[in-house]
């Protein structure tokens, strides 16, 4: 049987139960009717925006097969409503509760989505220097193949660990100490860009050649790294344009969404009552 699938999300029951909040909008007087459900109208108007956010791809399905498709999920939904309300469902406190909730969500995201359509988009100015301030994650960016041994020990298996690793010995030998005293650790082999790194591994791992093992003391043990290959990740400014803008674009709507909330913050006459209150 055909399935109504795009990128991995289908239209059942099941995802219609998990994906709706409740019945679709009222629908203009001329729409045309698909479909009856128990004598409730199934329109084009609610077909159409169903198709409108599903992206399918090209030439697997017929356009035919796939408005069939939706249409029998619009059908599925229809009658779990029905099911749903025969049974008082819409009417419990919880269920009124989440809806409002729902509704008041879909405005707040709507509202700022609005505000922000002004924010304008990075320039290519802007861009470069993002490209250059951060070499590490552009122009110079590099790729760390390692293993490490996250170590649970105590201050005094700490420094004894220490000045073993001091000798040079590999992550085997340091493996196989670790089995040897009873000591817990955890091990995970890597390969990871620099941006996705933490800054203060990062700065231990930098300091490292292929082949070198190292630590870094942690809160509650040691951290033990060899690193196996540093491999070279460069990414052209041409390249990187489109994920700058993006990260520029999204930090700048980010600023301008915490403005609007500062402003109206200040235009409103807010009173926190009862523990809430301000002390005197």
């Amino acid at each position: 049987m055909l399935k109504f699938i795009c990128y991995g999300v289908f239209f059942s029951v099941v995802a219609l139960l998990s994906g709706c909040g409740g019945e679709e909008s009222e629908v203009a007087q001329n729409t045309q009717v698909v479909a009856k459900v128990n004598g409730e109208e199934v329109t084009i108007h609610q077909l159409n925006q169903l198709l409108s956010r599903v992206r399918m791809p090209e030439g697997e399905y017929s356009q035919a097969d796939l408005e069939k498709q939706a249409l029998d999920s619009l059908v599925e939904k229809t009658l779990v409503l029905q099911a749903a309300k025969g049974l008082k469902i819409d009417r419990e406190p919880a269920v009124l509760s989440a809806l409002e909730e729902a509704k008041n969500k879909v405005l707040i995201e709507r509202y700022v989505q609005r505000t922000l359509e002004s924010v304008a988009k990075p320039s290519t100015e802007q861009v470069q220097e993002f490209y250059d301030r951060f070499p590490e994650l552009f122009a110079e960016r590099k790729m760390y193949v390692f293993t490490k041994l996250a170590i649970s020990a105590d201050e005094a298996q700490v420094e004894r660990l220490i000045e073993q690793v001091k000798q040079g010995l590999t992550i085997e030998q340091v493996v196989d100490l670790l089995k040897q005293q009873g000591i817990k650790y955890k091990r995970m082999s890597e390969a990871k860009v620099e941006g996705k790194i933490a800054g203060p591994v990062l700065q231990f791992l930098s300091a490292l050649q292929a082949g070198d093992i190292g630590y870094l003391k942690m809160t509650d043990g040691l951290l033990v790294v060899e690193l196996h290959r540093l491999l070279d990740q460069s990414v052209a400014l041409d390249d990187a344009k489109g994920a700058i803008a993006g990260q520029l674009l999204l930090e700048a709507r980010k600023k301008a969404s915490k403005k609007l909330v500062d402003s109206l913050k200040e235009a409103a006459e807010v009173e926190y009552v009862g523990k809430f209150a301000s002390s005197p």
